[in-house]
């Protein structure tokens, strides 16, 4: 055989029009065989923020979507100090990574894909501090790819700026935006202008600081199975609170406690109790108990607490941020100026006194809290974020077909 029948006989092979390219893409969509990411912070204590991003995640799983939640690990100083200095000898540094416990979740977290990413000198197995090994994650996206990002990682849309994905921010609070961000810095300079708002608050802010978003907005649920009303009988005469997420947060709900001592001595006798380290179901058990509820987060972008207050019957006092405003009504609980310890401190006293004489446990109250409660179904939650999701996906497919040739 002649080498110029071999050449003959060698199968030519046609590269992929773009066309091609971009149908194939599209089909992969339609199929479901693309990827959602979903960036999350490894948290080992209760955060509302994870939490929204793994119901996120679940949402999105049951609705078929191939889902991968994806973290940088936090190094484990003393634990990498330690394990260096056993290998002295060899004169290299180990690095022994915390575990991201998301055993706090509870349902939320099981039958989901996590993965640790890692990157230069960390780009093959990790190793954390309770003794497992885990090979990293290589983030490699494609065009028909989905990655969702929450909004005070500006580190993680930089890193990303470059791919050729579908990115979408996730926005649960108005406060960590501008505050990881440089000045004049925007999300635009990241090449992303899709962002995902849970509360008509966090939409108005960045309509008024990044005009030019196009914000898709759905509103979170509460779990009714969990949040249900307990027998008015039996409830306490205890005051609830859970302080917030800084030093400043925690003194000024202290202060709001002490000055409410200060001004109503004949109610000495009424206990407040922190909610702290409890695992979801105690949490609602401690809730549910009381008689009512201090609510202190200056800075939530919602706010899920007053409303699984008012769902176990549990009536609250508190302070209205930014993002509860859209619920927090006159008639639905005792809200104060956002802020004002002496304003909340009296209203919180107005409240226990009425508690106090039955006047509370009316009807017509817990009427009003049905109402509000209304708005926040799990299948209103799931309803909404499955169509912005199914929106993002049919604009993703007109897309392509615009770059066809």
């Amino acid at each position: 055989m002649s080498e110029e029948t071999l050449v003959q006989e060698q199968p030519i092979i046609q590269t992929p029009s773009q066309n091609d390219v971009v149908d194939a893409a599209i089909q992969r969509i339609v199929n479901n065989e693309n990827k959602f990411y979903i960036y999350c912070p490894p948290m080992n204590i209760a955060s509302g923020g994870v939490s929204v991003l793994f119901k996120d995640a679940q949402l999105l799983k049951e609705a078929g979507k191939n889902v991968i939640i994806v973290y940088e690990p936090r190094l484990d100083q003393k634990a990498s100090y330690e394990a260096s200095v056993k290998n002295v000898k060899n004169k290299t540094r180990i690095d022994i990574f915390e575990v991201f416990n998301t055993s706090w979740l509870g349902s939320l977290a099981e039958g989901l894909d996590i993965r640790p990413l890692g990157e230069g000198k960390n780009a093959d197995d990790l190793k954390f501090n309770d003794g497992t090994i885990k090979t990293s994650f290589q983030l490699v996206l494609s065009p028909d790819d989905f990655f969702f990002i929450p909004e005070g990682f500006p580190n993680i849309m930089e890193k990303t700026a470059q791919m050729p994905c579908k990115r979408i921010i996730i926005a649960q609070s108005w406060y960590y935006i501008l505050n990881s961000l440089q000045s004049h810095q925007t999300w635009q300079h990241f090449g992303i202008n899709d962002v995902i708002s849970v509360s008509d608050g966090i939409t108005e802010y960045l309509n008024a600081i990044m005009p030019g978003l196009k914000i898709k907005q759905y509103s979170q649920s509460i779990d009714r199975k969990l949040f249900k009303p307990t027998d008015i009988t039996k409830k306490s005469p205890v005051v609830v609170f859970s302080p917030g997420r800084t030093q400043d947060a925690v003194i000024k709900t202290y202060n709001v406690i002490k000055t409410f001592y200060s001004f109503y001595k004949h109610l000495s006798w009424i206990r407040f109790s922190e909610l702290k380290g409890l695992s979801k179901e105690d949490y609602a058990e401690r809730i549910g108990e009381a008689a009512l509820c201090l609510y202190t987060d200056e800075i939530a972008g919602f706010g899920t607490m007053p409303l699984e207050a008012m769902a176990m019957g549990t009536h609250v006092a508190g302070w209205t941020p930014l993002g509860g405003k859209e619920y927090m009504k006159q008639n639905n609980g005792f809200w104060a100026q956002n802020g004002d310890i002496f304003q909340l401190a009296e209203l919180l006293g107005v409240a226990i006194e009425k508690w106090l004489l039955g006047k509370l446990d009316e009807p017509i109250v817990m009427e009003e809290y049905e109402q509000t409660l209304s708005q926040y179904t799990e299948d209103k939650e799931k309803t909404d974020f499955i169509n912005i999701i199914n929106t993002y996906t049919n604009q993703r497919i007109e897309e392509f077909n615009a770059i066809k040739l």
